[in-house]
Formats: structure tokens, C-alpha cells, sequence
């Protein structure tokens, strides 16, 4: 399958830190420090996505005991975060060879695995919540017939009753631009700064609160910053 406009190329953060490890550990772990060294596992601030997940999956979605998967992991810190505080079966996969390396020199009991979302069905698992953070083909490219085909996939590794989570900004031209076009149940989620993530009565109170969201992003566009937001997708 070919996807057009299709991201490939790996992040040259990920080939500097296997370059680390392979001088050593200590320079890699030094390494990690470093400022934006991977935005997308989100080094720093992990924990506090994790943390607004499990209470977006518990309180929420009144989801407990789940196989989830995290597809375009990075580094996998929120995914590792996730697994700590909670007892969801937790699986994470990115297409990165360089992260796959690193994965087998530093967390070698995980369950990490190497694939893009294209290749998932090879693996043949399903899964009752797929997450996806700031993914490529989702936030930097408008492709609708690529961006069907990925949900497709995606899709089909749902159990029953299973849903699919992108966690990104709304950019000009995006996954937000195409979702009417899917004829798909979705619904959008805006959310509080992740700073908050910790904080399991406010982040219910306003996953539930449409008001609270609408005056937020009104808060955000004055300041002309971009709001985060969770887009479900149910299985179909």
C-alpha cells in the first residue's frame, strides 16, 4: 500500500539518541535532558499525559481493565507512565528503527514492537483503545483517501465496542478538516493545559462540560495559542 505525502523519514532526534546510546548508557539517560529531545513521548512531562488518560479512560469512559495500545509511540515514556498507575494491558509501537534499538538495549521487557500503522494487521491483536498522539499523516498532511485507508486499519485491530483516541492540535489542514467527510460516529473533546493532568475531579468536570471547553478555546484564541483536544472515533 502506498500512501502519498506519507511521512518516512526518521526525526533526527531519534538517530542522535541511538547515536548516544551506542557510546554509552550514561550519555544516552544525559541525553534525555536535553530540551525537545523527543516532543512527541513528551520526556518531561509524561506522567501528566498519562495521568489525564487514565482519567479520561476510568471516569469517562468508565473503561477499567483494557488491552490498549499506543501506535506512534516515540520514546514510549507516556505509554510506561500509563502502565504504572493503572492495570490496563499496555502495548506501544512506532515505526523507528533507531527506537527500536533503544527499546532493545533499555527496555527490553516492555511490550514494544516495531510497525507503522500500515503494517499493524500484521500482528494480528486487537485492541479495546488505540491512542494516537501527534501523528503525521493525522496533524501535517490533508490526504483524505491516506487518512481513510489508517483509519480502516486502525479500525479493524478494535475489539468490539473498542475506540480510537488522536490526542493533537487542530492545524489548517488536518485530521479536523476530513472528519465529516468519514461518515463515522466521532466526537471532539477540547482539554485543559496537561499541567492540570493530575487533577481527576477537574479534568471529569470538564471532559463533560461543553461550555467549559467553548470558553477555553475562546481563552486560547485570544492568546492565540492552539487548545489540545481528544477526537474518539467508535468502532464502525
Amino acid at each position: 500500500m502506498i500512501f502519498d505525502n506519507y511521512y518516512y523519514k526518521e526525526p533526527s532526534t531519534y538517530l542522535y539518541l541511538k547515536k548516544k546510546l551506542n557510546e554509552s548508557k550514561k550519555k544516552f539517560f544525559k541525553s534525555l535532558e536535553e530540551k525537545n529531545i523527543d516532543l512527541h513521548s513528551q520526556v518531561k512531562l509524561s506522567n501528566l499525559y498519562a495521568s489525564r488518560l487514565k482519567i479520561f479512560i476510568n471516569n469517562f469512559l468508565k473503561k477499567k481493565k483494557i488491552i490498549f495500545l499506543d501506535c506512534g509511540s516515540g520514546l514510549g515514556f507516556i505509554s510506561r507512565e500509563l502502565k504504572k498507575i493503572t492495570n490496563y494491558n499496555v502495548n506501544y509501537c512506532d515505526p523507528s528503527e533507531s527506537i527500536k534499538k533503544i527499546h532493545d538495549k533499555i527496555y527490553p521487557k516492555e511490550k514494544f514492537f516495531r510497525s507503522d500503522i500500515q503494517n499493524l494487521s500484521n500482528f494480528k491483536k486487537k485492541y479495546d483503545i488505540i491512542y494516537l498522539r501527534e501523528i503525521y499523516c493525522f496533524t501535517r498532511d490533508v490526504n483524505f483517501k491516506n487518512q481513510k485507508k489508517l483509519i480502516q486499519i486502525l479500525n479493524n485491530q478494535l475489539k468490539i465496542n473498542g475506540l480510537i483516541i488522536f490526542e493533537q492540535i487542530r492545524n489548517s489542514k488536518d485530521l479536523f478538516y476530513n472528519l465529516p467527510k468519514f461518515k463515522i460516529k466521532y466526537k471532539i473533546i477540547s482539554l485543559l493545559p496537561v499541567k492540570l493532568g493530575r487533577y481527576k475531579f477537574l479534568n471529569v468536570f470538564f471532559f463533560k462540560s461543553f461550555l467549559l471547553q467553548f470558553l477555553l478555546k475562546i481563552v486560547y484564541q485570544i492568546l492565540s495559542k492552539k487548545i489540545n483536544n481528544y477526537i474518539l472515533i467508535y468502532k464502525f
